[in-house]
C-alpha cells in the first residue's frame, strides 16, 4: 500500500489561532497583505468567530481560541513565488521580516502575523 492509495495526501488547510474580537486584523494581514482571497466559513462553524481564506489549493483558517497564546516556534511554512516581492509588502505594511538560516534550494524567510503566530515564507531557487 502506498500512501496515495490509503494515507496521507496532503494538506487542506492550516487552522493558526487568534485571540477574539481581531477578525479586522487578520482580515487585513492575510487578505490585503499576504493577498488571500477570503471565503465564508461554513454556517454551522461560523459562531464560533474567525475567518477563512484560500490561495489555489492552500486554505488558512484563523480560528479564536479562549486564552491565545501565540505559536512562536511551531509554524506553518508558505510556498510562496516571488519572495522578495511579497517580502517588500509585508515590510511595507509595518510587519518586521526576518532572515533565518538558508538551506539548500530555496529561499526563506520568518515573520509574526498580528497576534504574534510565527510564519516562514519559502520560495525554490
Amino acid at each position: 500500500m502506498t500512501a496515495s492509495e490509503h494515507g496521507l495526501i496532503g494538506i487542506h488547510h492550516v487552522q493558526l489561532a487568534m485571540p477574539e474580537g481581531e477578525d479586522a486584523a487578520a482580515v487585513h494581514f492575510y487578505g490585503e497583505v499576504l493577498g488571500l482571497e477570503r471565503i465564508p466559513k461554513p454556517d454551522e462553524l461560523s459562531p464560533r468567530g474567525g475567518v477563512w481564506f484560500r490561495s489555489g489549493v492552500l486554505e488558512v483558517h484563523l480560528g479564536v481560541e479562549d486564552g491565545f497564546r501565540p505559536a512562536v516556534k511551531a509554524h506553518p511554512a508558505f510556498l510562496v513565488h516571488g519572495i522578495a516581492q511579497l517580502r517588500g509588502r509585508v515590510e511595507a505594511a509595518g510587519y518586521k521580516v526576518s532572515d533565518t538560516v538558508q538551506i539548500e534550494g530555496f529561499e526563506r524567510v520568518y515573520l509574526r502575523d498580528p497576534f504574534g503566530n510565527r510564519l516562514e515564507l519559502i520560495e525554490p531557487l
